[in-house]
């Protein structure tokens, strides 16, 4: 049986309507303040791989170093997959389903994006604020280029790169940006974005898995390709 490319799962993930769990998102607001708590918005996800393209849509309430949940978007709006991020634990829902599977987060993400990311680093490739190490210094394994703005315009660790091609105007917050690694190469697009908000009510509730049945990344997958 053929392994799952991220495209082809980002393809699935189009195909489900569920209902959403993160509320629209407010347009950009600025500056980026000196110390963001929460990050909120909605963004958009091109990924090319093997000579195939899929887009997605999704919804993302982030806060760096401690949780984040995204809510990826297919037909007409609806939610097609939960992806919720708490501490050291990571759980990929399909609500429709009533199945999770409960990973490490940077495997979680690397379903989502086709790579694996800390939930800081997925922050920083969204509003461009990354967190430094002693003697600020870029994150272990990172480095950075800035522009004569101090924004953050590239970024390369390991074999994965990223180079932002648009900011919002008057911000350092990326607007588009373009990554690739060996595998694939994919476009992220971020529409709105909202610092230290209200946040998602709920958003980080995990109390709904009780009623829902663990599953191995295998079962999720075909369940995602509707396979018997």
């Amino acid at each position: 049986m053929p392994k799952t490319t991220p495209v082809s799962l980002a393809a699935a993930l189009l195909a489900a309507l569920l209902l959403p769990a993160c509320r629209p998102p407010r347009a950009f607001v600025g500056p980026v303040p000196a110390d963001i708590r929460e990050i909120e918005g909605d963004a958009s996800l091109r990924v090319m791989r093997e000579g195939r393209t899929s887009r997605s849509r999704f919804a993302f309430v982030l806060e760096p170093s401690r949780r984040g949940r995204v809510t990826v978007t297919g037909v007409l709006g609806a939610a097609a997959a939960e992806i919720v991020l708490s501490g050291p634990d990571g759980y990929f829902v399909l609500p429709s389903e009533k199945a999770y599977w409960k990973a490490a987060p940077e495997e979680i993400v690397e379903k989502f994006l086709g790579f694996p990311l800390s939930l800081d680093e997925m922050s920083g490739l969204i509003c461009g604020r990354w967190p430094a190490g002693p003697g600020n210094e870029p994150p272990p394994g990172w480095t950075l280029d800035r522009d004569g703005e101090g924004r953050i315009t590239a970024g390369r660790k390991g074999r994965l790169e990223f180079t932002v091609l648009e900011f919002f105007p008057g911000s350092p917050v990326p607007r588009v940006l373009d990554y690739r690694d060996p595998g694939s190469q994919g476009r992220l697009t971020v529409r709105s974005i909202e610092f230290n908000g209200p946040g998602a009510s709920g958003a980080f509730d995990l109390d709904f898995l009780r009623a829902f049945s663990a599953k191995s990344w295998e079962e999720i997958r075909r369940i995602l390709d509707h396979e018997d």
